[in-house]
């Protein structure tokens, strides 16, 4: 089965693997049981951390509700609610307007204090009764949870209130808070009074306290002789249901319990958000649905953060009240110590490897690598990769001889590449000037009118005369021609651009092509500056012939599409200039077509 597997591989193959599948396997049995026991742990922990959830927020509304039923019966409730109905009687006209401008506009006390004012100097009965049971409601107020106690006549006047809100006064059958939801409660409450009838409305937003979120318990009053006299009503805040819900011990960093109404709306707030969630969040989630329909249980679900948790669920029903109760956790804080596990079982994994993998190469080292070495520098040279360092150590055997063999192949190859590179140099350059010759220039031409059409750009070939160079070379001799040949490419390459291409195509003429020339300008410039090379080449004597040069240029694709016609084009313009006096330059122009003294 391994018998084509090299031997630097098939050692530590079999090791490896044998040690893998073990490793792998006790890893798989202790992750699945962690897992499976962290899982259960965490099932068993929300469930018993939701049963107590449950247990203290039921705790909490019986103690409203025994409280309620308590005061409602109690003399000192009965007499008030009787003694402030009828001094409400005995008012102006507008009960409503005098009591609010007398215990809201007149009262000396910011709106969070005006509970502290206790009686304004206006004489009436209703003061009187303030006065007189003011300090105690205010007291039992001030040591309980609730926010505000009230008193509701038969007719739905509120004709009493703990903190004097703006809803004080008013009437909740035709005031301004008739839809809300104490009027509601009271409303329904009104009905049918009934002795022991406790009433609870859910959590709203309420105009009269900021807009926070509220709920009302209610109960109706009567009398010693059984006569129906109005209701109490407790306002229920969202913090005492807070300090239950938002109880972190045993949570961890990610757990928490909520509670979400028939609405989908949270009916506390969550512990991740700064604001309030109360009324505002919607939590639709699977756990939620099957809380609604008053079934218990656990699930693995994404909440409303959108994040993976364990979720244990259960309904909660007080007072006509359908809730349903959450405990959750994410599910990476539980799993936490399983992905621990998993990182320590890999880590070991990848070691054991390693360590095997370390000594299986040191058993098949000694024997294959060389070898190994040597095939890997014969298939570098066989690709011509004569960068390769031949080197298998100081060795006598075999394999050294090999590697002697290979240095000297590697020496003649490197030979080799330097002469063709030489040859391949002297076939495309000038051998006096350095310059590309006229056949290398030519196809590069070809290339670069083909590019030029591809991208819709110009280009400029200027055929270069040198004048009197003949003369120069009759007078001086072939050794300073030679020198004023070379010293003139040194300074075309200097004056050109980077891209620009120089050839040289006879004894004393010069092509230059100029490729993506946006503006016929810029070669007419670097054709000037060329112009102003050939003066210094010669020293001035009398007997010398004066350097000049003759140009011509052709432009793609203004005057010529094609290489030959392009080169014919540039040619003739030069030897115009030539024909006018030489020591200048001109583009080609269509009537040097049909000009018969050109031919002559």
């Amino acid at each position: 089965m391994l018998k084509d597997t090299k031997i630097t591989l098939k050692l530590p193959l079999v090791m490896i693997s044998l040690a893998l599948i073990s490793a792998i396997a006790t890893g798989i049995i202790t992750y699945s049981h962690t897992a499976s026991s962290m899982h259960n742990a965490a099932k068993n922990n929300l469930i018993s951390l939701l049963e107590s959830r449950k247990s203290s927020l039921q705790q909490y509304f019986g103690n409203i509700q025994q409280q309620v039923t308590f005061h409602a019966k109690s003399p000192l409730l009965i007499n008030s609610l009787r003694d402030f109905s009828n001094a409400w009687q005995q008012l102006p006209s507008s009960p409503k307007q005098y009591l609010q401008k007398v215990y809201i506009e007149n009262n000396p006390y910011s709106q969070e204090h005006r509970a502290a004012y206790l009686r304004p100097a206006d004489n009436s009965k209703y003061s009187t009764a303030h006065s007189n049971y003011h300090p105690i409601f205010s007291n039992m107020i001030a040591s309980s949870s609730y926010s505000d106690f009230l008193l509701v006549d038969t007719g739905g006047n509120i004709i009493y209130s703990v903190h004097k809100g703006l809803d004080f006064a008013s009437n909740l059958y035709s005031g301004p808070y008739k839809n809300t939801a104490i009027a509601e409660l009271f409303r329904s409450l009104n009905k049918q009074p009934a002795v022991d009838d406790i009433q609870l409305a859910d959590f709203s937003f309420y105009s009269p306290r900021d807009k926070s979120s509220s709920s009302f318990i209610a109960s109706p009053v009567f009398s010693a002789d059984n006569e129906y006299l109005g209701a109490v009503i407790y306002q229920l805040p969202i913090q005492a249901l807070d300090k239950i819900m938002q109880d972190t011990a045993g949570m961890g960093d990610s757990g928490e319990t909520y509670l979400v109404g028939n609405d989908l709306l949270m009916r506390s707030n969550s512990r991740f958000y700064k604001d309030r969630s109360i009324l505002t969040t919607r939590v639709g989630t699977a756990s939620v649905y099957q809380a609604l329909k008053g079934r218990s249980g656990f699930d693995i679900i994404d909440d409303y953060r959108d994040i993976k948790v364990f979720s244990a669920y259960a309904p909660v029903d007080f007072l006509g009240l359908h809730w349903a109760m959450l405990a959750e956790i994410d599910q990476s804080e539980v799993l936490q110590p399983v992905y621990a596990l998993n990182r320590f079982l890999l880590l070991s994994t990848v070691l054991i490897a390693i360590v095997i993998s370390l000594l299986g190469y040191l058993l098949a080292a000694d024997i294959s690598r060389p070898i190994v070495a040597m095939t890997s520098m014969m298939k570098r040279l066989s690709r011509n990769d004569l960068k390769v360092d031949i080197s298998v150590g100081e060795r006598r055997d075999e394999v050294g001889k090999m590697a002697e063999a290979m240095v000297v192949f590697k020496r003649n190859a490197i030979e080799r590449q330097q002469l063709q590179q030489e040859l391949n140099h002297m076939a495309s350059h000038d051998a006096l000037t350095g310059v590309y010759t006229r056949k290398h220039a030519l196809e590069h031409l070809a290339c670069l009118l083909k590019l030029a059409r591809a991208e819709d750009t110009k280009l400029v070939l200027m055929h270069i005369n040198l004048d009197n160079f003949k003369a120069i070379n009759d007078l001086h001799g072939n050794q300073v021609g030679d020198k004023v040949l070379s010293g003139f490419a040194q300074r075309l390459q200097q004056t050109v651009r980077e891209d620009d291409l120089i050839a040289r195509i006879g004894g004393d003429e010069f092509i230059v092509i100029l490729p993506n020339v946006s503006d016929l300008e810029e070669s007419l410039n670097i054709a000037s500056s060329i112009l102003s090379q050939a003066h210094p080449l010669l020293p001035m004597l009398e007997n010398n012939p004066l350097l000049t040069l003759s140009i011509g240029l052709s432009v793609y694709p203004d005057d010529a599409k094609d290489v030959n016609a392009l080169l014919l084009h540039a040619d003739r313009a030069m030897f115009n200039v030539k024909r006018q006096g030489k020591n200048n330059l001109e583009f080609w122009k269509q009537e040097m077509q049909t000009d018969q003294d050109f031919f002559s």
